[in-house]
Parts: C-alpha cells; sequence; structure tokens
C-alpha cells in the first residue's frame, strides 16, 4: 500500500542534502512524502518489472535556483539516488511518480517569470510557473501564452514542456513544443545546458528538442523560453451538431484540404442513452463540434464564412451562440473543480483512488485521418470480448488528433476493471498497427511505458543509447518512457 514504506528522516542521503541546501528545503516529513503521488488521481502503477516500483520518496527538495538543482543532482550522484522531477502534480500517466529510494525534486517553487518581451513575443520562465499565471501576466503586455489545455490554471511549464501537451487552441498554436524557443536544462553530471532561444537555427539538430516531451529522464529542465502570441484582434466562436460522428468528420476534413485551420476545434460524440450501445458494433449518435476562429478581423470573418458553408454542406446544424459562447467560458473548469476539491480535502482524491474502480477510459491517440473509421470498426469488433464497447469518439486540434472512450457493460462485475486494462491496452495496440501513435497529449509515464516496444521499435534502443550517453548511472527519473 502506497505509504507503507517511508524512509527515515535521518537517512544519509537527507542529512547530505541539508548539508549542501538550505534545510527549509529539504522536505522528510512522512506525511508530506506520501502526498507527494506524481499523478493526479489514480494509483502509479507499471506492467514493467521495474528495479525501483512507484513508492513514497526518501525526501522531496523544493529548490528555489538552478545552483540549488545542480547541488540536488551532486549529492544524487555521490549517494546513487534516482531524482524524480515534479512539476505541479496533474499528470495522468505516472510520469512524474516518485521511484523506491528517490528524490523527489518539486520544482514547483521555482515560479518566476523572468522576463516578458512584447518585441520578442517572447517570456523566459521557470518551470514551476502555471500557464494560467503566465497567461495573465502575458495579456497584461497585450500577449497570450498559445497553450491552453483544460489544466491551463494547475498545470505548470515545465510539466507541458515534459509531454509536450496539447490544448484547445492547437490548431493554430501547435503543441507545447511548438512554442519552446529555448530551454535551460541541468544534466545528470550538474552540467548546466543552456540553449539560444531562437526559432530556427542550421546548425546541428536542435538539441531543445532532446527534452521536449522526454519527462525529466535525459535532464532537469530550469528555465524556459517560451514563444507567446498577440492577443487576437478578433475571435469569433461557433458550434455545429451533427446527426453522426462521420458527417463532422468529413467537414474537418474539408476544412483542412483548404487550409482552413480554426484554433480550436473540439468535436465529439454525444453520450449513449442507457441500452444504446452494442459489444461489437458502432452506434451512431449525434456530435457537438466547437470551433474558434483567431485572427485579423477580415480573416476571421472569411474563415467563419466558409466553415459554416462546409459544416451545413455535411448535415451540421449551427448551435445557440449562448451554448458555444458556455463552452468556452467554462473549458477550465475541472481544472478549477480539482483545485477547490484539493484545498477542501487534501487528501481526499488519495482516499477515493485506493478504493475506486474503473470502469471507462479515454485513449487519446495519434491517427491518420484515413485510419479512423477503420479503428472505430476494429475496436468495436476486438474489444467486444472484454465486454467493451466504443462510446464515443472525438477530434481535437487537428484531423490527425483521435480520442475515443471504451467503457465496459457490466461495471458491476468484479471481473470489469480487468477487462478495461486489457481491452485498453488491445485499443492502443490497433493504434499502432494502423501506424498511429499511443499518445498525444500527456505522455508516457509507467502507465504506457509497457507499450513502448511496440511505439518505437528499434527507436527504444536508440533512445536507451541516449541516455546511456547523457545519464549512464540510470539516475534520472528512471523507469518513464521504459527508460
Amino acid at each position: 500500500m502506497w505509504g507503507d514504506t517511508v524512509a527515515d528522516a535521518a537517512s544519509p542521503v537527507n542529512e547530505a542534502l541539508k548539508a549542501v541546501l538550505p534545510p527549509e528545503l529539504v522536505i522528510s516529513d512522512r506525511d508530506r512524502l506520501t502526498r507527494y503521488r506524481g499523478v493526479a488521481w489514480g494509483i502509479a502503477t507499471s506492467k514493467l518489472s521495474l528495479v525501483r516500483p512507484p513508492a513514497p520518496p526518501l525526501a522531496v527538495v523544493r529548490p528555489q535556483t538552478t545552483d540549488h538543482v545542480v547541488a540536488v543532482l551532486r549529492v544524487a550522484r555521490e549517494t546513487a539516488t534516482p531524482v524524480v522531477p515534479h512539476g505541479a502534480g496533474t499528470g495522468v500517466h505516472a510520469g512524474a511518480a516518485p521511484v523506491e529510494g528517490s528524490i523527489l525534486l518539486d520544482l514547483g517553487a521555482m515560479r518566476r517569470i523572468i522576463s516578458i518581451s512584447r518585441e520578442d513575443r517572447l517570456a523566459r520562465v521557470e518551470p514551476g510557473v502555471l500557464l494560467g499565471d503566465l497567461d495573465r501576466e502575458a495579456q497584461a503586455a497585450g500577449l497570450m501564452v498559445g497553450h491552453d489545455p483544460w489544466s491551463q490554471p494547475i498545470a505548470s511549464v515545465g510539466g507541458a514542456v515534459s509531454t509536450n501537451g496539447v490544448g484547445y487552441l492547437a490548431g493554430k498554436y501547435g503543441a507545447m513544443g511548438n512554442q519552446v524557443l529555448g530551454l535551460e536544462v541541468v544534466l545528470a553530471s550538474g552540467q548546466v545546458l543552456r540553449m539560444s532561444a531562437v526559432p530556427k537555427s542550421s546548425t546541428g539538430p536542435a538539441l531543445r528538442d532532446l527534452f521536449i516531451g522526454a519527462e525529466g529522464v535525459l535532464g532537469i529542465i530550469t528555465e524556459v523560453a517560451m514563444r507567446l502570441f498577440p492577443v487576437p484582434e478578433r475571435r469569433a466562436l461557433a458550434g455545429y451538431r451533427f446527426p453522426r460522428f462521420e458527417a463532422g468528420l468529413d467537414a474537418i476534413l474539408e476544412m483542412e484540404s483548404i487550409q482552413l485551420r480554426p484554433s480550436m476545434i473540439d468535436y465529439e460524440e454525444d453520450d449513449a442513452s442507457t441500452g444504446q450501445l452494442r459489444l461489437g458494433l458502432l452506434v451512431d449518435l449525434t456530435s457537438e463540434m466547437y470551433l474558434a476562429f483567431e485572427g485579423f478581423r477580415e480573416e476571421v470573418e472569411a474563415q467563419v464564412h466558409r466553415a459554416d458553408e462546409i459544416c451545413r454542406r455535411h448535415a451540421g446544424e449551427a448551435m445557440d451562440c449562448a451554448e458555444v459562447d458556455e463552452f468556452w467560458e467554462t473549458r477550465h473548469e475541472s481544472a478549477e473543480r480539482y483545485v477547490r476539491q484539493l484545498e477542501l480535502d487534501p487528501e481526499g482524491l488519495a482516499r477515493l483512488d485506493r478504493t475506486r474502480r474503473w470502469t471507462s477510459t479515454y485513449l487519446n491517440v495519434g491517427l491518420r485521418p484515413q485510419a479512423i473509421q477503420a479503428f472505430r470498426q476494429r475496436a468495436a469488433r476486438e474489444l467486444a470480448p472484454y465486454r467493451l464497447a466504443v462510446k464515443s469518439s472525438g477530434v481535437w486540434g487537428m484531423p490527425e488528433l483521435f480520442s475515443a472512450r471504451f467503457e465496459h457493460q457490466a461495471p458491476d462485475d468484479p471481473q470489469a476493471p480487468a477487462d478495461l486494462d486489457a481491452g485498453t491496452d488491445l485499443g492502443l495496440r490497433i493504434v499502432q498497427d494502423l501506424g498511429g501513435s499511443m499518445e498525444y497529449c500527456h505522455g508516457v509515464g509507467l502507465s504506457l511505458a509497457h507499450l513502448m516496444e511496440s511505439e518505437l521499435g528499434p527507436g527504444l534502443e536508440v533512445l536507451r543509447r541516449v541516455k546511456r550517453a547523457l545519464d549512464p548511472d540510470g539516475l534520472l527519473n528512471p523507469g518513464k518512457l521504459a527508460l
């Protein structure tokens, strides 16, 4: 059980940390250590056989400077202690979960917005800065953050870079990694690597890309130089309801065919009513599409007009403006509820996760558009033996970013969670078999690490060689990404 074994506060590692850092930055209290689970909900688990399984850390360090991070890594090398970087703890695949005998590096105290330049459209920030806080500061300078996930109020910049996350506005601004211009990274050796904040160079592979999406296994990010964008002259919202998923998907593909790219595409089937789903079959469900268009006035007006023509041609019916506005205004509401719940009862989610039985799940996968329908049909057919139905399908940001929800049709059966677990793996392997990627948003962490070999093939060994070159002792976030 999580928290049953917690290290002695007077351990040699704790004493070594307190010798090189201000003592108040080192946390060794049992109750506080067990709160660092490194996952927003659920319990950190892995299907790989790990040398160091998930467990509360030996110590938590809350560094305030890059020099503090360098000092922690020196202690780690001297004591052969692994280090797990931790942002805001809002990840879903346990990428920041501490492992047995580790130092957890809580970067949440590194929250300085170092500078915002309107002329350069650039922010320099520490990794613990929350995306929502940065966006508010940027707005004061007439700029905005392009990365706008549902978790914007609670997610950190460093965490978003480490998973190369995707937000509502990815259609126009790209994934988080597209918005990173430069990085400061501390390597396992203690060397500080600083990369220039320029959008383009022709001096070999871009080193920053080595650390984007790497979940801290190759180095600890201590500063991010991030592209900001002008607040658009105009933003327009629209919504359409389609009779079936394929109709809206066709509308999205027609928009893409003329390079009409809304800032936001949020498209998903409605929930099925009780008894409507059928094992082994797809059921036609009405689907809702929310669109946002941003830019200069004439551009937005043209986009809105052409998108309306396309959506109506594919049987889309315009939704009420108030309904569309409400969607936009409440897009971060689930994150805000999460914060309130933690403030009222910090241990509540942990208690719930110890007893919760999961009988449905979302997949967020990368697929070529022409493979989407093949995936839906195969998933419906091949998951039927696990009593899983494809409850809903969706597209987020761009046609290649596809989501599906699987739901067990006998949720009270004690076997349902095991069925869901096995069926989910099968669904992800179908994605890989169709030439897709098993995750487009949340990283791999521990939860999906067992599928990395089927995801990357020989590429996994290439990553392991890079890992050995940069971290020969395997101290940085061991086990994540199957590294």
